[in-house]
């Protein structure tokens, strides 16, 4: 179930737009691969923190983004979910602050 479209901005869109860009860039190809292994590798939680999407909740005098609107976070959950990413890939969606 996808959150309403309704309660979503232009901002929140934007940022749906590039989430899925990188999951499908960085995740998809790799995702059955890394199940097999056991293992997400550390370059995607790199590019994940580069992009922004790590503890987006953290305070920005700590290194984070200070975003207190949990849309996002659900925005990132949503996109995870919509490619079947599970498993150990599932594990960065924690590290998203949820």
């Amino acid at each position: 179930m996808l959150m309403d479209p309704k309660l979503l901005n232009e901002e929140h869109k934007m940022f749906r737009d590039t989430v899925r860009k990188f999951v499908a860039k960085e995740i998809v190809p790799y995702h059955e691969q890394w199940e097999k292994d056991g293992i997400v590798p550390r370059e995607l939680w790199l590019k994940a923190g580069e992009m922004g999407f790590l503890c987006m909740d953290v305070p920005e005098e700590y290194g984070g983004m200070g975003v207190d609107d949990y849309r996002f976070n659900v925005i990132l959950a949503e996109e995870m979910s919509r490619v079947g990413a599970s498993g150990h890939v599932q594990a960065l969606g924690y590290r998203f602050g949820l």
